[in-house]
């Protein structure tokens, strides 16, 4: 197998948000296969990589990265069902399994309906919407370690809220494995489009962001004077919503460079006047340092800085 290597390529387009520079190497790959020749290409090469898929919830720098950067750009490939169990592709957009799920019947994922990207990348952020997430169905996951490839069963990927191993350790995810209950077809592709039509009002899809900037927060890991000061109407599912926080302190509206806090959203980052990774780091700060002055908590991005 052999690939080839793009230079000097421009990052920004290639994300939702619109914001980075460019990647002295590229390459896009579309099958676990190309994705495992491309690192082992860096590695004979003795190039720095970076992997992303679709581009949500990412966030380039500004210089250029001089190592490779590897799309594993998404792909609808069908599925592989059997009963309860759908096996795909890291790289299947979300979308499309969460459809083929629904299509037969098979529950357990439809909450997470309308939340952008690819199976792989919800897998390592462990992505979830409703009191659901992606890890509750997964049964196993192939990976490439850096040395071979291999599956680990879900106590081994480490999963906590909105974390996994995978944000830790230099493995990628090849392929998943999820298994589901029986559910209503009808029932479950009512909910689904009800989440969407929520998810479209709140994340308007053509606006340039990244989706949810920062990890809402676990109740269980603030303190009993912090939690009295919270609106505790606010509080569902055992979590502290960022966006309430974060309009609490003012944050809808305020701007550093071309990058603003939607109007509507107090999690929302939108790129709308050229916006640079130095803007959103700035700004990114600034509200930091406002939640943890009113309330005493520390935000944590939901988004991952590549390249920098």
């Amino acid at each position: 197998m052999s690939l080839s290597l793009c230079r000097n390529v421009p990052l920004a387009p290639l994300t939702t948000f619109a914001v980075g520079g460019r990647a002295r190497w590229f390459v896009s790959v579309s099958s676990p296969e190309q994705l495992v020749e491309a690192v082992k290409t860096a590695r004979v090469k003795k190039l720095a990589y970076r992997v992303f898929a679709g581009g949500s919830n990412v966030v380039f720098g500004d210089r250029t990265f001089h190592g490779l950067m590897i799309q594993f750009r998404p792909k609808v490939k069908p599925c592989h069902w059997q009963g309860l169990t759908l096996t795909c592709q890291a790289n299947l957009p979300l979308a499309s399994l969460i459809k083929t799920a629904v299509s037969h019947g098979l529950a357990g994922l439809e909450n997470l309906s309308g939340i952008p990207g690819t199976v792989g990348g919800a897998i390592v952020g462990n992505a979830g919407a409703y009191g659901q997430g992606i890890a509750d169905c997964l049964t196993r996951v192939e990976i490439f370690d850096g040395r071979k490839t291999r599956w680990l069963d879900k106590k081994q990927c480490s999963f906590v809220y909105r974390e996994s191993i995978f944000k830790r350790r230099d493995w990628l995810v090849l392929r998943a494995e999820f298994r589901l209950t029986k559910g209503d077809k009808k029932v479950l592709a009512k909910k689904s489009r009800e989440i969407i039509k929520i998810r479209s009002e709140k994340y308007n899809p053509r606006l340039r962001s990244p989706g949810s900037f920062f990890k809402n927060v676990l109740v269980k890991d603030v303190s009993r004077a912090t939690l009295a000061k919270l609106d505790q109407t606010k509080i569902r599912d055992g979590k502290i919503p960022a966006g309430y926080l974060l309009e609490a302190v003012g944050a809808k509206g305020m701007r550093q460079g071309g990058i603003r806090v939607a109007d509507f959203h107090g999690n929302l980052l939108i790129n709308d006047n050229h916006g640079t990774y130095r803007d959103v780091i700035t700004l990114a700060a600034k509200l930091k340092k406002l939640v943890q002055a009113k309330f005493g908590i520390q935000l944590d991005e939901e988004v991952r800085y590549l390249g920098v």
